[in-house]
């Protein structure tokens, strides 16, 4: 086959790294403090020396990527599918022009349109959903009120969610793709379709022993937790820019070379 692309959507699965075999962000922290001190106890000059070996470390790939390049390989290989349905998923894929146009009403972007064309590098391919000369916006459809973690969250710890750095790696392929610097993620909070939660209601009334009759009940429970009607507009965005460097792209090259490599090993 023709070396393996990654897709960008999928990319931050393969730019995890574990925790045992590469140093994180708080261990090179720590390791920064201990190079400027010109004395170190035993202890101290120990954990330099560790953290110094883990810093330069040759890259390598996580148990998360090397799952993810062995499900490439089956649906490669065998046609195995890879996608697996989720509720979030869908309300994500409906809602898209919905967030899209949230953004044209709430940024001064004016009015801002669905990107449909396809790019594609020597490394990686996608679609970013919004892109022009001016402005590069990724969307992310929240699933309910209840997800809107901005509202009771610090931005240095929304930051920190695994889910935030795998979309912000999915900006980073499109800067590269688009040859943007900046880039803005935008989690937006929209109407969830009505067959959605009509499918929500059933699934409480099997769980309340209601044989799947929906009562009055259980169908204003459901009702009340999707009910987006009391929060104000510009409260149902939270937007994070989203820079691209050098070092970026010599990362993803490095770990998309290390998966066509693993990728081959496998076959």
């Amino acid at each position: 086959m023709k070396d393996l692309k990654i897709r960008a959507s999928s990319l931050g699965r393969l730019m995890s790294n574990d925790k045992d075999t590469s140093i994180t962000e708080k261990q090179l922290d720590t390791l920064n403090d201990l190079l400027t001190k010109i004395k170190l106890t035993d202890k101290q000059a120990t954990l330099r020396d560790s953290l110094m070996l883990k810093r330069d470390a040759p890259p390598e790939l996580s148990k998360g990527a090397k799952s993810y390049i062995k499900e490439l390989f089956m649906f490669h290989e065998y046609g195995v599918g890879m996608d697996i349905y989720s509720k979030y998923m869908e309300k994500g894929v409906l809602t898209e022009d919905e967030c899209i146009d949230l953004c044209s009403s709430l940024f001064d972007y004016g009015e801002l349109k669905k990107n449909e064309v396809e790019l594609s590098n020597e490394y990686i391919t996608g679609t970013p959903d919004i892109v022009n000369d001016m402005v590069l916006i990724d969307v992310k459809s929240k699933w309910s009120p209840h997800q809107c973690f901005w509202l009771a969250e610090t931005d240095k710890e929304i930051q920190k969610n695994l889910d935030h750095k795998v979309y912000e790696w999915q900006l980073k392929s499109y800067m590269w793709l688009t040859g943007h610097v900046e880039s803005e993620l935008v989690y937006c909070l929209v109407a969830t379709p009505e067959h959605l939660v009509l499918d929500e209601m059933r699934r409480l009334s099997w769980k309340k022993l209601e044989g799947g009759e929906v009562s009055i009940e259980t169908e204003a429970e459901v009702r009340a937790y999707f009910d987006i009607s009391n929060i104000p507009t510009e409260k149902r965005v939270k937007s994070f820019k989203v820079e691209l460097t050098e070092k970026d792209v010599a990362d993803m090259k490095i770990k998309v070379n290390l998966a066509r490599k693993y990728y081959k090993q496998i076959q």
